[in-house]
């Protein structure tokens, strides 16, 4: 009696543990190609972008200008090359402040080296809530944006209303 009622405690525990790593949200979902542009959750990639801005040695671009209307994130950016070498990095994470708060980062990779010394406008277009999916009502969440080429930091709130932190 003792053996079957712990066999059936063991056999409740591991489908406990396996029901609870299959639902375990891994923080690498594939990046989205996505009008072009490349939009990613991937909280190792945000580390890496925002650590190599210290001391980033590749092509420069600007964030010009940041607008929210909605759950949409227009990101204007001033750079080389073409849109399809731009990616925006979420790091997966959400501060569960009030607001909630959600990091991304726009990063740039040069193909092969080519580098492209004419300078081109692009408007980056990020669905938030598609973005975020179920976990939050993107309404709700205020938006930091990081070049990832330089320090410069804009922070969006779900008002549309802008700011730079120091």
């Amino acid at each position: 009696m003792k053996t079957q009622f712990s066999q059936r405690i063991t056999l409740l525990l591991l489908l406990v543990l396996a029901i609870s790593f299959s639902c375990n949200r891994e923080n690498n979902i594939a990046p989205e190609q996505d009008l072009g542009l490349l939009i990613q959750t991937n909280s190792g990639e945000y580390n890496k972008l925002m650590a190599a801005r210290e001391t980033f040695d590749g092509t420069p671009f600007e964030i010009k200008e940041v607008v929210r209307t909605g759950n949409t994130l227009k990101i204007q950016v001033t750079g080389a090359g073409g849109i399809e070498n731009y990616k925006v990095v979420w790091d997966g994470l959400l501060l569960e402040s009030y607001p909630m708060q959600a990091k991304l980062v726009v990063g740039y990779d040069v193909p092969d080296g080519v580098q492209d010394a004419m300078l081109h406008n692009y408007t980056l277009e990020v669905d938030l809530q598609k973005l975020f999916g179920s976990v939050a009502n993107a309404s709700d969440v205020t938006v930091q944006v990081s070049n990832g080429s330089k320090k410069q930091d804009t922070v969006v709130d779900p008002d549309g209303s802008t700011s730079s932190p120091k």
